[in-house]
C-alpha cells in the first residue's frame, strides 16, 4: 500500500486550519465542573459541545477544560466552587440552589410552572435573561444561559396516581420546591439521592419516585421495577442549565469575546434540546409498547392544583426572602408568573404537535 504524503503549502494551511487549537496556546484558560459524569449523553451535549464550540469561535483564544461531576466538585455545589475557586466555570443546575436561593426554582424547575419552550421564551424574549444577570451579579456571578431540557416524567410508581385523592399516603420521591408541594397535596415525599432511585424503587421503599426526563430513566432502566409511568412532568415541567462563572471573570472579556460565547450557549441550548426531546419521544413510545407498563395521564384537577400549590410555595418565599431583605425572590417572581398568565391566554396561535 502506498501513502501519500501531503507536503504542500496548501494541504500544511489546511492541516492548520483543521487541527483544534492547543489549550497550551490560548489566552484564557478555565476548568469547568460540571452535573454529569464523564462520557454520559449529558456531558457530550453540554460541557463538551460548549467547550468545543468555544474553542473555534475564538479562534482559540478561549480554552475550557470540562471535568466530570465529583471531580472539582460536587453536582451539587457548581455555583459554591466557582465562588470559592474551585472551579473558574461550571455547567450548573440552579435547582441545586434551591434550598439557599429560592429564586432558582424559575430557572431550574417550578412545580406547575412553564415549560422549557414557555421558559426559553420568556428567558430570551420576555425579559427573564436581564432579570436574572442582575440577581447573579449580586451574587458576584455571571450566568448565561447555556442548556435546556424538557420535562421530566412525574413518577414511576407502584400505585396508580391520577386523581388528587390517590395521593394521599402516597410515598413519593422528590425534591426541591415540589416537596413542600407535595406534602400540602396529602403526599409522604421523601428525598434520597438521584442514584438509588432504582433500588428504592425496587425494594419497594416508596411507592413512587420522579427523577429524570423519560430518556434519562429509560437509560437507567428504572421503567423495569415500576408498573406505572405517571405524565406529564407538572412537578419539572422543563428547565434551563447555566455556564456559570465570576463576574469579574467575564467583565475581563473583550465584547467580541462576550458575544461569541453568548452564540455558543444559544447553539447549545437549541441542539441539545432538540436532541435530548427527539430521544424522550423515543422512550415513551418504548415504554408505550411494553407490556409490563402502563401509561398514565394525571387530571386536570391534579394539575391545577400543582399549578396553585406551586404559586402558593413562591408567595411563602417570597414572604421570607423580602424578610431577609432580599428582593430576586419577588422580582424573578412577577415576572414569571406575568408572562406565564400571558402566555396561557394568548398561545392560540401557536401549534405543539
Amino acid at each position: 500500500m502506498k501513502i501519500k504524503v501531503c507536503v504542500s503549502l496548501t494541504c500544511l494551511l489546511l492541516g492548520s486550519i483543521l487541527a483544534p487549537p492547543a489549550m497550551s496556546e490560548a489566552k484564557y484558560k478555565f476548568k469547568m465542573t460540571s452535573i454529569t459524569p464523564k462520557g454520559s449523553l449529558t456531558f457530550k451535549l453540554f460541557p463538551k459541545q460548549i467547550a468545543d464550540k468555544v474553542a473555534v469561535v475564538t479562534d482559540g483564544k478561549v480554552a475550557i477544560k470540562p471535568f466530570g461531576g465529583f471531580v472539582l466538585a460536587s453536582i451539587f455545589e457548581g455555583h459554591k466552587a466557582v465562588l470559592d475557586g474551585r472551579a473558574d466555570m461550571a455547567l450548573h443546575y440552579p435547582v441545586f440552589e434551591i434550598n439557599q436561593n429560592p429564586a432558582s426554582a424559575f430557572i431550574g424547575d417550578m412545580p406547575g410552572g412553564m415549560s422549557a419552550t414557555a421558559k426559553i421564551f420568556w428567558v430570551l424574549g420576555g425579559g427573564g435573561k436581564k432579570l436574572w444577570a442582575q440577581y447573579r451579579n449580586s451574587m458576584g456571578l455571571h450566568g448565561l444561559f447555556c442548556g435546556a431540557i424538557g420535562s421530566e416524567i412525574f413518577a414511576h410508581s407502584h400505585k396508580k396516581i391520577q386523581n388528587l385523592s390517590d395521593l394521599k399516603g402516597f410515598k413519593y420521591r422528590t425534591a426541591g420546591a415540589n416537596t413542600w408541594v407535595m406534602k400540602k397535596l396529602g403526599a409522604s415525599p421523601t428525598l434520597v439521592p438521584g442514584p438509588e432511585v432504582f433500588t428504592l424503587l425496587e425494594r419497594k421503599g416508596v411507592d413512587g419516585a420522579e427523577y429524570l426526563d423519560p430518556f434519562g430513566n429509560y437509560s437507567l432502566g428504572i421503567h423495569k421495577v415500576a408498573k406505572y409511568v405517571v405524565v406529564p412532568g407538572i412537578h419539572a415541567p422543563g428547565g434551563l442549565y447555566e455556564l456559570l462563572m465570576k463576574k469579574s471573570t467575564w467583565d475581563a472579556f473583550p465584547e467580541d469575546i462576550k458575544k461569541k460565547i453568548e452564540i455558543v450557549c444559544d447553539s447549545t441550548m437549541i441542539n441539545a434540546f432538540s436532541t435530548l426531546n427527539a430521544n424522550n419521544a423515543d422512550a415513551i413510545e418504548k415504554m408505550s409498547k411494553n407490556s409490563k407498563n402502563e401509561i398514565v395521564q394525571l387530571s386536570p384537577e391534579f394539575l391545577a392544583a400543582v399549578r396553585k400549590a406551586g404559586r402558593e410555595w413562591a408567595e411563602e418565599k417570597i414572604k421570607e426572602q423580602n424578610a431577609k431583605g432580599n428582593p430576586w425572590m419577588e422580582k424573578l417572581a412577577r415576572s414569571y408568573f406575568a408572562f406565564q398568565d400571558k402566555w396561557k391566554k394568548n398561545k392560540i396561535y401557536y401549534v405543539t404537535e
